[in-house]
């Protein structure tokens, strides 16, 4: 009978090393697996993302989502995820604390473990489990996590968990919409984020609606236009919004900072 192509034998973990997986840094990094690698058991994503320049590969909403929060911070220099642990020190480890160590059902091979999000920041590293809340009470689930931790531990390493607990709908829901807007210059000139940029301060105690609808007529723009470029600008952190609030047409323009410096006004 022919192996199941998400099955892991030494074969296979060999031809991954080989590949390069779990090696390198920011854009040439590549993570132990892919979607491709393991089997649906909810939502994948593939997130390009803008720290590091390529594409990520998540396996949950919960580390999606995670993901859109790291992503966002400045501190930020390089997220890896399903970052891959030594399998000498996960083994003896499981055999030092009296649990099995996690191995394929069929072949009976160790399994390499993996980390779901190693986080470089600019002065420091941090390791994350991503995982649902009612994981935590699933005796399995709390073994496997004690091994990972003792590697981070031995390593010096901040190690935690980060559940949908942590990760709030407003913020969120932010950034997956500014996530959307990246990427406009290819349908926008670039003169008329220009224009809509220079307007910012004369315009700077209006909602963010009125200032869109103004700009699209001002402009020549078609409906919805300023908005996008707006977004755009906030996203790429030309403009400096608190996504911790809501961005919507009721938001006072004067919550967004420009990058260049210009102030807002001293109530923000």
């Amino acid at each position: 009978m022919a192996r199941s192509r998400y099955g892991f034998d030494e074969a296979k973990i060999a031809r991954l090393l080989n590949e390069g997986r779990g090696k390198g840094r920011g854009a040439d990094y590549k993570p132990w697996l892919t979607v491709q690698d393991v089997p649906s058991r909810g939502r994948s994503h593939r997130f390009a993302g803008r720290t590091t320049a390529r594409v990520h590969h998540l396996l949950s909403d919960i580390e999606y989502r995670t993901l859109l929060i790291y992503e966002w911070c400045d501190a930020v220099v390089d997220i890896r995820e399903r970052f891959p642990l030594d399998r000498t020190a996960t083994t003896r480890i499981a055999a030092a604390i009296g649990v099995a160590h996690p191995a394929d059902p069929k072949s009976g091979v160790d399994l390499v473990m993996t980390t779901d999000l190693l986080i470089d920041f600019t002065d420091r590293v941090v390791a994350r489990a991503v995982k649902p809340s009612s994981d935590l009470d699933k005796a399995r689930t709390l073994e496997k996590l004690e091994i990972e931790r003792r590697v981070w531990s031995e390593q010096g390493v901040d190690w935690g968990v980060v559940t949908e607990r942590e990760l709030p709908d407003s913020i969120i829901a932010n950034l997956q919409r500014l996530a959307g807007y990246r990427d406009v210059d290819d349908r926008v000139a670039p003169e008329r984020i220009d224009l809509i940029e220079r307007e910012h301060a004369e315009w700077s105690d209006a909602l963010l609606r009125d200032f869109c609808l103004a700009m699209d007529a001002r402009h020549g723009l078609e409906a919805g236009g300023a908005l996008e470029i707006v977004l755009h600008l906030i996203a790429i952190k030309r403009w400096i919004a608190d996504v911790t609030a809501p961005i919507d047409g009721e938001t006072p323009l004067w919550r967004f900072t420009r990058r260049d410096g210009q102030a807002r006004r001293d109530s923000a």
